[in-house]
């Protein structure tokens, strides 16, 4: 939009109308009356259609390229559709600003800003409902509504003018849709807005309801035929029209938020420096987790042959202390008892867990953790066809033969004390099918399939 802007002089001038407009802070109250009693005047004036068009879109552009002018453009096309006799030209103007577009740019550009006052006027709702039967709509579509039906009515080809007004009206809308849903989801912290609360009418949807009510609706109850029937063919173009642009909005959607997560899921993959520097944690982990499995068997059979030589020093010396309190055997009680006394004590000092420290198995939970640790790290950004890989490397690997039953097992055991597992590339079934699939391909190895 420009800062400011006159009227063309220069079309004032032919007509004896005046050599300048009215300045941007002082616009007379009769400007939006003149701008459309001038654009009538062009029309009639020139016998060319097309030459037409250029006068009256560059007069349009130059006289209300503004954003405190452009609502009177919209005031003016009000009054001309007032008058049936003059509802063509409001029609016209929109036809001219469209078919110059393509020869001058600026016109592109003031076509979008009309749609966003429109939009606007729409949403603050600032022109009084019209009624079509008895349903109610907007100003905003009863002047959209009607310059398309003019516009139909007039020429057939003209619906493709219609098509591509209304494709600009609904990419507009589903930015604006799309912003309220973003705005909702921010706002209440979670997703399917669409499901989760009532979604006003948009523009497009109401300029849609307009037109068919129009062509159903007949002025003179008392008459057979209807004057609007031909909107139903529009009605459908513009159906038509919806659906298309549509789908193709919510494909460029689908295919850029695809686009997206492909991004952060490449940068959250495990790099191959950690892949590679993850081999030995998983290695190291992996014997260390069989040794901690061993570690409660390994020491109830030591605690058992500990206890159980603790208990059989303590029975030898009781069985002396009694065959002493008895006198059998020629053992005195004195006898018996010292040798109760030093079997008990033997049996105590002996068989303590400190003399026996060398048969218990080492604990290596704290090696386990440090090594599961390391690999969890690598392990939440690994996807599945990388895990799958790796431990396709790690059931071949030499080092890991012994302890190859227990690998699928690991897998598991790393999964279950992983502290967030929402961050792990992976879901649950995706992790159990790939640890079926190692469990089968062990087996494999173990019996030299593989």
């Amino acid at each position: 939009m420009r800062e400011d802007t006159d009227f063309d002089d220069d079309l004032l001038d032919e007509e004896g109308e005046g050599s300048g407009g009215p300045d941007e802070d002082a616009i007379p109250e009769s400007f939006a009356k003149d701008l459309a009693t001038r654009m009538v005047v062009l029309f009639e004036k020139e016998v060319d259609p097309k030459a037409a068009a250029v006068t009256v879109s560059d007069f349009v552009y130059t006289s209300t390229n503004t954003l405190k002018k452009l609502p009177y453009f919209i005031d003016a096309l009000e009054m001309l559709l007032d008058n049936e006799q003059t509802q063509r030209f409001a029609a016209l103007s929109w036809v001219a600003l469209v078919n110059e577009s393509v020869n001058t740019e600026d016109y592109v550009g003031y076509v979008q800003d009309m749609l966003d006052y429109l939009l606007e006027s729409f949403y603050n709702m600032e022109k009084s409902d019209v009624e079509i039967g008895d349903r109610k709509f907007s100003g905003t579509s009863y002047v959209i509504c009607e310059i398309f039906s003019k516009m139909f009515d007039m020429n057939k080809n003209h619906g493709d003018v219609c098509s591509e007004i209304f494709t600009l009206l609904i990419r507009k809308e589903m930015v604006i849709e799309a912003q309220e849903d973003a705005e909702y989801e921010a706002r209440s912290g979670r997703t399917g807005s669409k499901k989760a609360r009532k979604k006003r009418l948009r523009l497009y949807d109401e300029v849609i309801n307009y037109l068919q009510a129009k062509s159903q609706f007949k002025q003179n109850q008392m008459s057979s035929e209807n004057p609007f029937e031909f909107l139903g063919v529009l009605v459908e173009k513009l159906k038509a029209t919806k659906r298309y642009v549509s789908q193709e909005i919510l494909n460029a959607r689908a295919a850029e938020k695809k686009k997206q997560l492909e991004t952060e899921l490449q940068n959250r993959l495990a790099s191959a420096e950690e892949l590679v520097m993850g081999v030995d944690s998983f290695t190291d982990g992996l014997g260390f987790f069989v040794k901690e499995r061993k570690y409660n068997f390994k020491f109830l059979a030591v605690e058992r042959v500990r206890l159980a030589l603790q208990l059989t020093g303590s029975i030898i010396g009781a069985c002396y202390f009694l065959l002493g309190y008895v006198g059998m055997y020629g053992i005195d009680w004195v006898n018996g008892t010292v040798v109760c006394i030093t079997m008990l004590l033997f049996a105590r000092i002996m068989t303590s867990r400190k003399r026996f420290s060398d048969f218990y198995p080492k604990d290596v939970s704290k090696e386990l953790e440090t090594c599961s640790t390391g690999f969890i790290d690598v392990f939440k950004h690994m996807s599945r066809g990388q895990l799958e890989l790796f431990l396709s490397k790690q059931i071949r690997f030499d080092r890991n033969q012994v302890y190859l039953k227990m690998l699928p097992e690991y897998v598991k055991y790393l999964y279950a004390i992983m502290p967030d597992r929402k961050s792990i590339l992976m879901d649950v079934k995706e992790l159990s099918g790939l640890v079926e699939s190692i469990e089968i391909d062990v087996s494999k190895k173990l019996r030299g399939m593989l």
